[in-house]
């Protein structure tokens, strides 16, 4: 006999200024923030920057940028990645955390161009790489 428990794989990756990782289940891997985000709407309180599944993540005292890889409904309407992801199935985001704002979803070339203009020398870190809390 099998049996499993669900939720026992769920982890926590802490970032810096309030800004974690959650996995909530295999494809749902997100990052949210402890305050909202600033999108100029004071009436929606949404504390969650990158939506799922987010792969992998770079980050420093001011900016995070994080790798968002699409996921798609099957046959029964679950979310699934694709099988075999090419560029175009990837987004990116940055987070500017002092001001608790994103941008995204960006292109690899755009947020290569912003990166470079940040003076960011952006290699990513991937998500099982992280020390993870349950």
């Amino acid at each position: 006999m099998l049996s499993g428990c669900a939720g026992l794989a769920d982890y926590t990756i802490p970032l810096d200024n309030g800004y974690h990782i959650d996995r909530l289940s295999a494809h749902q891997i997100q990052i949210y923030g402890d305050e909202a985000v600033n999108d100029g709407d004071d009436t929606v309180f949404n504390h969650l920057y990158v939506p799922a599944k987010v792969t992998a993540v770079w980050w420093d005292e001011h900016y995070i940028i994080a790798k968002q890889l699409h996921l798609r409904p099957d046959e029964r309407g679950y979310e699934e990645p694709p099988k075999k992801p090419t560029d175009d199935d990837y987004s990116y985001w940055i987070i500017e955390m002092e001001k608790n704002e994103v941008e995204g979803p960006l292109t690899l070339k755009e947020v290569e161009n912003d990166a470079d203009s940040l003076g960011i020398n952006l290699e990513f870190t991937p998500i099982e790489k992280l020390k993870k809390e349950p």
